[in-house]
């Protein structure tokens, strides 16, 4: 288990991932973006305008383009670089298209492959085929840009973290880890994860079944992940699903997270440093924190068999009466990287 601070539990999240630096939807010019009655995917018609054109989603590859997904789903293009969602699968899919994040991570250094956000890794999706276990995990940075936050005493509240996984035999979702029948665990790592010391996390159950930890400190994170791995039979699982609910207590602190998972060989492996043990199967993109709850989520699996598999158990998606739709910005502003993701040092 990441318990300790030795060598190998520092190193434990370093950013060491190879792969393709993913595009970013927002540099898509708006007047490339073209429209058609024909559009059966996830960007539903609004005023006429329907978006799901080959040219309007290129950072989702040739293959995903052409998915008919979610035929509920309802995406308005609100602005050049907003979009309404009003469903939960609609808030999932959002969450895992490259160039919607909200905002950015402070400190990340900008070759990172992860840097924008939504990172799935297709060597990654699946699990390796003797492996038989899995970790949801999440992680909050100072936002890129803001001042450094400075109350002390301030917190991010974790609430309903799951892990789910997906059966290839029944075309089913399992959950394998729930934040109420276990914990969470975590530290606040350097913020590039090299190998340094990390620093011991403050984590206070409260009575409602949610964890507060502690804000990260200047130069850090706090990266969390559920203890108890979830476990599967070898080579029984092809994708993977995870949420949790975040909130900080103090709006003017500027953080965002993400959410994700890794695969482990199994229940009780140990950390190696080549991270053959725990590949990681991706995370989602950054979410701006506030004091109102918004749920993370992250699958590992392309859109269309997400959608047409039977039926997710999604946590709800419930704005307030009278409020509109959230509303996710896909920041032009980002400061990492294109092209190739390189190797951390």
């Amino acid at each position: 288990m990441r318990t300790s601070f030795d060598d190998s539990a520092v190193a434990y999240r370093n950013a060491s991932h190879e792969g393709a630096q993913l595009s970013s939807i927002a540099s898509t010019p708006v007047a490339a973006m073209q429209s058609t009655h024909q559009c059966k995917g996830w960007f539903a018609r609004v005023l006429a305008v329907v978006i799901c054109s080959v040219a309007a989603v290129p950072a989702l590859g040739a293959a995903a383009r052409s998915e008919s997904v979610h035929q509920g789903a309802n995406r308005m293009r609100l602005a050049s670089n907003e979009v309404a969602i009003t469903s939960a699968m609609d808030d999932a899919i959002l969450q895992n298209t490259p160039g919607y994040s909200e905002a950015y991570p402070a400190g990340v250094p900008r070759s990172y492959a992860w840097c924008s956000g939504s990172y799935r890794p297709a060597a990654n999706r699946v699990p390796p085929p003797d492996f038989t276990a899995v970790t949801g995990w999440g992680q909050i940075y100072p936002k890129a840009g803001a001042p450094q936050p400075v109350d002390p005493d301030a917190t991010v509240e974790i609430a309903h973290a799951k892990t789910f996984l997906h059966v290839k035999a029944s075309d089913e979702w399992i959950l394998v880890q729930d934040q109420t029948k276990t914990s969470l665990t975590g530290s606040h790592f350097v913020s590039d994860f090299a190998p340094k010391p990390g620093l011991p996390m403050k984590r206070t159950a409260t009575t409602d079944g949610s964890m507060s930890i502690g804000i990260p400190p200047k130069g850090y994170n706090s990266h969390f992940w559920i203890i108890e791995r979830g476990v599967y039979p070898a080579g029984s699982i092809d994708g993977v699903y995870v949420e949790m609910d975040m909130r900080t207590t103090n709006d003017t602190d500027a953080l965002v997270a993400n959410v994700g998972a890794d695969w482990w060989r199994n229940a009780t492996a140990p950390f190696v440093k080549d991270f053959s043990n725990n590949p990681g199967a991706g995370m989602s993109n950054w979410i701006e924190l506030r004091t109102a709850w918004s749920t993370l989520r992250f699958y590992s699996m392309s859109t269309s068999p997400l959608s047409q598999s039977k039926p997710l158990p999604l946590a709800d998606f419930a704005p307030l009466p009278g409020s509109p739709p959230i509303k996710r910005k896909a920041h032009s502003l980002s400061p990492c990287a294109s092209g190739q993701g390189k190797q951390a040092p």
